[in-house]
């Protein structure tokens, strides 16, 4: 694949146009990429990417709210809600009140929950480590810092289990 020139002006002339050297065609297609092979990976333990990442919000960073863990995941609380549902019903979380409001709830994992967790995180971390591994450490944490600052400001919410 060639390297795009960034410093030039868009032309109109279809023939200065390649889709590949396009950021959102290879921010969509390596998203596409990793999406699907870490879909292949979590099936085997009868998981989803969306029930990882509650997983993960409540356990590694200890986020329990119901809104917080839609929040950090990205995605609306009528999904959140859905998939906490989903989640209860298969024994891997607990929604408990909270002291002192009788409204406000905390989630939390079951003993079921924490072991589909460990044995998750396992594939997770070897998913990463395949793709991020293509590149030298230094590599690696600049083109992560890259997407930071890309991301920054950006807070749209999806539905993308």
């Amino acid at each position: 694949m060639s390297e795009p020139d960034l410093t030039s002006e868009p032309e109109n002339s279809a023939a200065s146009y390649s889709l590949h050297d396009r950021l959102g065609f290879r921010v969509s297609r390596l998203a596409a990429i990793m999406r699907a092979s870490l879909d292949k990976e979590l099936l085997q333990l009868g998981l989803t990417r969306l029930e990882w990442c509650v997983l993960a919000s409540i356990a590694l960073e200890g986020i329990t709210a119901p809104s917080e863990i839609a929040e950090n995941i990205g995605i609306t609380r009528p999904t959140a809600s859905r998939t906490f549902k989903q989640m209860r019903a298969k024994g891997w979380l607990l929604q408990n009140l909270t002291d002192g409001d009788g409204r406000a709830r905390a989630i939390t994992l079951t003993d079921a929950g924490q072991d589909l967790l460990a044995r998750a995180r396992v594939l997770v971390d070897a998913h990463q480590a395949r793709f991020l591994g293509k590149l030298d450490r230094q590599a690696a944490a600049h083109f992560l810092s890259s997407l930071d600052t890309l991301l920054e400001g950006v807070h749209d919410r999806f539905d993308d289990p």
